[in-house]
């Protein structure tokens, strides 16, 4: 998988991924964050981390399984999903571009083994960040997603777009982050 120049593209990188893998994307269509549904709504419309808001929803750490990555000099491309507590429960999909470059050579690190969630490990480090949702969005569902989540029954997954920006507006990554429905 190559990785492009980011684009202004919302769905960046999650389309990479799906092209990568021979995937169609599903329909997706923007929506302002007053008509997402709860529990969506108080998970996604914030300036802060999905990690903490999840832990904070589900009374359980979060784990983190990826499922793809790719690493280069200043950038590590990942598919993943987030797992609450002991039961493993997946209940949020990411696909993420980490600008390696704006990070410590021990930070970096720690990103690309990627024991644990970008917002808990940057939480954890002390590290000043926030994010800036560029959209809010409902995804059509398909068995990509369907399978990911074991939910063969679900019609829509909610998510966002997001910016993870640092010190001076630096941009950090960006993520386009769907919920369990």
């Amino acid at each position: 998988m190559q990785t492009p120049p980011p684009s202004q593209d919302l769905l960046y990188p999650l389309g990479l991924f799906r092209a990568a893998a021979g995937q169609p994307l599903p329909d997706a269509e923007v929506l302002s964050g007053e008509l997402l549904p709860e529990p969506a709504r108080t998970l996604l419309v914030h300036r802060g981390d999905m990690t903490s808001r999840l832990e904070a929803h589900f009374g359980a750490p979060m784990g983190l399984r990826v499922l793809r990555c790719e690493t280069s000099p200043d950038r590590y491309l990942r598919e993943v999903v987030l797992l609450a507590g002991p039961a493993r429960l997946p209940v949020e999909y990411g696909a993420i571009e980490i600008r390696l470059d704006a990070f410590g050579d021990t930070l970096r690190n720690e990103i690309v083994e990627a024991r644990e969630p970008l917002g808990g490990l940057l939480n954890r480090s002390g590290f000043r960040y926030w994010s800036e949702p560029r959209a809010f969005i409902r995804l059509g569902a398909d068995s990509v997603m369907r399978e990911l989540f074991g939910t063969p029954e679900a019609p829509c997954f909610y998510g966002r777009c997001n910016v993870l920006l640092g010190e001076g507006g630096v941009e950090l990554a960006r993520i386009v982050e769907l919920l369990r429905p």
